[in-house]
């Protein structure tokens, strides 16, 4: 941990305008956030190192065809990705079909022809793609905020609590000053960029370092071509190559429109010190692997693409220096840190959609509820009484439960599909690790996360303001909980029942039948998320008395 005594020493501060939140960090995790504590009248500052938003999102344009291609994050699944479906709705922004139909070409060998596969179902599993890139997003988020509430070119170096507020120190200018802090930044990069007075927990530093950054330390390449000619010969544009020498690890058709240009795009399989190394030549090496997987029509496109591993404001040390890491996901890091003051936020430390854009939004909302708690007794300008009217009319306390119940049974019933797809989703993408463990946990943690959200609507109808509250606890928690009594063990054992009876896991003897040493592993991993999710859905009922109180 960096030694705090190495900071300047403190000075008598002038008055000077003091924010109620600070966001270091203007990636969708960011600017979400700031959208939603704005329109509950916050005064908010978003503070960016780069002189671009988006953070990891970030979109090319091919002038020859026309194209906007996606560097970064591509795509999310409306199945079980539900808030970034409803924010892309909300703001208008289209979205349209991963192109997933033909034949797929792995390739083993260097020196013979690619072989042709029939993925059933496809290797993307139905994921989307947002018309006109992902940037998009990002460009509608911003949209939404006043003039003057992101500052870009604005590193953040130092975190300095000074009682009635909290102190951003930036490697050059005047610091900003915020009751509150959220860090919407990969924690790695938190972990090596940015100090704290007073330091943070041990264990929460630890978690810090440990945490991968999703993507981070990976290149994307994208060559657009005038047609998609792949498509004509039966091949769906999706690639696998699996030897020694691959330049691009795998391949998807990320072609625009209805077919009338195209575009290929892939990850390079090469670590980040041999990218650097054959940096001159990686072009041509990317040509030469698209024509050996698909023919001479192949060498002739437009290449664009973005080495991620050189992104210091998304990489740290730590990526580059490591193997990439599937994403990870510690409660810890949902904490809050200095009494309620600072939050963790980004797509690695959600609990739903970790690594994804799907998470980054899970993070902000998770945020936006923590902010101004009553254990931080810092937020000085009051929810407007309008949010808190709003849904009143739609009955009384009785039907409000009754509506959650409903919503609780239909998400309970659906578990066991969502269940099949993230599994689907794990075995299309080849990963062949904990499939069971993970695919359970996933599904749960989205039917608590869409539980959240559908609670968020319904508390002014809970009128949870008069409710009584006994050590902490609110009266209507656990009248709230008991709709899920017996879920986690049903949610188990028709999963193993699926598992059974899937032809897809006949190659996977741990999956297909768990002992019983990863049963007790799965059955912790599902009550470690109840409890997560049990301890919120109470603090939002908590904040919701107070701030009604306060009106």
């Amino acid at each position: 941990m960096p030694d705090a005594d190495t900071m300047a020493a403190p000075v008598p501060l002038p008055v000077s305008r003091v924010f109620d939140v600070a966001i270091v960090g203007a990636g969708l995790c960011g600017l979400a956030l700031a959208r939603q504590l704005i329109a509950r009248g916050l005064e908010v500052q978003v503070v960016e190192a780069r002189e671009r938003l988006g953070g990891r999102v970030f979109t090319a344009h091919c002038q020859a065809t026309g194209q906007a291609l996606d560097l970064g994050p591509t795509w999310f699944w409306l199945e079980t990705e539900p808030r970034i479906a409803a924010l892309l709705t909300e703001l208008g922004l289209a979205s349209g079909p991963q192109h997933d139909p033909g034949d797929a070409l792995w390739l083993t060998d260097p020196n013979r022809e690619p072989e042709r596969r029939v993925e059933p179902g496809g290797v993307h599993v139905g994921a989307h793609r947002i018309q006109g890139g992902a940037a998009r997003l990002v460009e509608a988020l911003a949209a939404t905020l006043p003039d003057g509430c992101v500052r870009t070119g604005l590193a953040v170096q130092a975190l300095r609590d000074r009682g009635t507020f909290i102190e951003l120190l930036p490697s050059t200018g005047q610091p900003v000053r915020a009751r509150q802090v959220v860090l919407a930044l990969p924690p790695r990069l938190v972990h090596e960029k940015i100090q704290f007075d007073p330091p943070l927990p041990p264990a929460v530093w630890e978690t810090l370092a440990a945490t991968p950054t999703w993507m981070a330390a990976q290149a994307k390449a994208v060559s657009t071509f005038a047609q998609p000619f792949w498509r004509s010969a039966g091949h769906s544009g999706n690639a696998f190559v699996r030897h020694a020498q691959a330049v691009l690890g795998e391949v998807f058709d990320v072609s625009e429109g209805e077919g009338e240009a195209g575009a290929l795009g892939g990850f390079v399989a090469l670590n980040a010190a041999q990218r650097e190394h054959f940096k001159r030549g990686l072009p041509l090496l990317i040509d030469s692997q698209l024509t050996q997987l698909f023919g001479p029509e192949a060498q002739d496109g437009h290449l664009f693409w973005l080495d991620w591993a050189q992104e210091p404001w998304t990489c740290s040390a730590t990526d580059r220096a490591k193997p990439p890491e599937p994403p990870q996901t510690d409660p810890l890091l949902r904490q809050p840190l200095w009494a309620g003051r600072v939050f963790l936020g980004g797509s690695e430390t959600a609990a739903h959609g970790a690594g994804h854009m799907e998470g980054t939004l899970e993070s902000a909302d998770r945020i936006a509820h923590a902010v101004c708690r009553p254990n931080a007794n810092v937020c000085s300008t009051p929810v407007p009484a309008a949010l808190h009217q709003a849904g009143v009319a739609d009955g009384t306390r009785a039907h409000a439960f009754g509506t959650f119940s409903a919503s609780v049974l239909a998400l309970r019933g659906r578990a066991p599909e969502r269940y099949r797809l993230h599994l689907t989703r794990l075995l299309s993408s080849q990963q062949t690790e904990l499939l069971t463990q993970r695919a359970l946990l996933a599904t749960a943690d989205l039917v608590y996360s869409e539980t959240l959200a559908r609670l968020d609507q319904l508390l002014p109808a809970l009128d949870a303001a008069n409710a009584e509250i006994v050590n902490g606890r609110h009266a209507l928690t656990s009248a709230l909980l008991v709709l899920f009594e017996g879920w986690n063990k049903g949610l188990l054992d028709a999963a193993l029942s699926f598992n059974g009876t899937s032809c897809a896991l006949s190659n996977f003897p741990q999956e297909h039948r768990p002992d019983g040493e990863t049963l007790r592993a799965i059955t912790l991993d599902l009550a470690a998320a109840w409890r997560e999710f049990a301890l919120e859905l109470n603090t939002r009922l908590l904040v919701e008395a107070s701030s009604a109180a306060i009106i």
